[in-house]
């Protein structure tokens, strides 16, 4: 999966797609000390910045993500 790095957030990875924008329902990820992935919509990250978004868990680590 490629994913590109934003300051969103404080920093997450952003699921790279073909659509020329991101939606609501795409995925920003974020890695815990053992390169676990957990992932927020950025829909959430980005209309509620004052908000704690919701972080789902994920089966995905760094060795599955190509970085840009």
């Amino acid at each position: 999966m490629l994913v590109k790095f934003s300051t969103l957030g404080g920093g997450v990875w952003i699921e790279q797609r073909d659509e020329a924008e991101y939606s609501a329902q795409t995925r920003c990820f974020r890695f815990d000390g053992n390169g676990r992935a957990e992932f927020a919509y950025y829909g959430e990250l980005s209309t509620n910045p004052d908000r704690d978004p919701r972080w789902y868990g994920h089966v995905y680590t760094s060795k599955d993500f190509l970085f840009a």
